[in-house]
């Protein structure tokens, strides 16, 4: 089980045995987090953060699977092997532990997701059961998912997103029997994914090259007014294009251009959002000189106009 310990910052203001309701507030910023224990061994937790990072603590939870879905903003955190990782729209992480104490980034100042954590020692009991009334062997699935290298993080995908969306708009009162569905769901989509195709995982990625990639995000995100060429790049980070492509990739789930056109978006909401700056203004602090361009590049991303996108906010 996932349990989070209640602190100064993290209160808990609900609590029943199906359901918690945790308040996050720190300088940072405010959340909410809320827990359902769907089966003994299976919860699922909702967030909706508006902070730019936070510490939770966990109580000691014996072998978990954790699949963190991100409905939107995006988060980041470091792994065991101090590689960062990230969290972007419509992704899917899965782990295998959570450290006792973990620190999140929530770039945008925003994040909006859900977690479904499996205590396998305790819920698979329970999950055999049903999945055996629906006609399958949920021990066989079990030994599909087993080889998969963890951490793991799959792109964003039709699948993904229909297991995932209709979970952010359940009336409460139908949460608990749509929960089992959807994890009957999700475990029959993980038992198709292949143990040996090349996912995104920090394993992949040379010890001597993670650091370089840490420092290219960070040189993206300080000069994201600015245009510069994969080669003044790979120069920087002293590496050739071909392998800093390939390992960026690799750590980030995204190509160096896409990862930086949906920063740029990302930072132009909070530009706006901040009220401090017209249109035309935050268009040239995220690196765009033709205003229509970004205009365009904005309505893709949020689907409206930067001034609708203003005026709404």
């Amino acid at each position: 089980m996932l349990k989070p310990v209640p602190d100064k910052n993290l209160i808990q203001i609900q609590n029943t045995d199906f359901f918690s309701h945790y308040m996050l507030q720190n300088k940072t910023g405010t959340g909410h987090l809320l827990t359902y224990n769907v089966l003994p061994g299976l919860q699922v937790f909702y967030s909706n953060f508006h902070l730019k990072e936070f510490t939770f603590n966990f109580e000691n939870q014996g072998k978990n699977l954790i699949v963190l879905h991100c409905h939107n903003g995006s988060s980041e955190w470091l792994n065991s092997d101090s590689m960062p990782k990230s969290m972007e729209e419509n992704g899917l992480v899965l782990l295998d532990s959570m450290p006792a104490s973990k620190t999140f980034k929530f770039p945008v100042l925003c994040y909006h997701g859900i977690a479904i954590v499996f205590s396998m020692d305790r819920c698979q009991c329970e999950l055999m059961n049903m999945f055996k009334a629906v006609g399958v062997d949920f021990a066989a699935l079990i030994e599909k998912i087993q080889p998969l290298t963890l951490p793991l993080k799959l792109p964003s995908s039709e699948h993904v997103s229909h297991i995932f969306s209709e979970l952010y708009r359940l009336p409460k009162n139908i949460r608990l029997p749509y929960f089992k569905i959807k994890v009957l769901e999700l475990i029959l989509f993980l038992s198709r994914l292949d143990s040996e195709a090349k996912y995104e995982t920090a394993a992949q990625i040379p010890s001597a090259y993670k650091g370089k990639m840490e420092l290219l995000r960070e040189i993206l995100r300080e000069n994201v007014e600015e245009h510069l060429t994969l080669e003044q790049l790979s120069k920087q980070i002293e590496m050739s294009p071909t392998q800093m492509k390939k390992y960026f990739k690799l750590a980030y789930g995204d190509s160096i251009y896409s990862y930086l056109k949906t920063y740029r978006m990302k930072k132009a909401t909070q530009l706006l959002l901040d009220g401090k700056f017209n249109v035309a203004e935050v268009a040239s602090r995220v690196g765009y000189t033709n205003s229509s361009k970004f205009a365009q590049a904005f309505k893709e991303y949020t689907g409206c106009s930067p001034k609708e996108y203003k005026n709404k906010t």
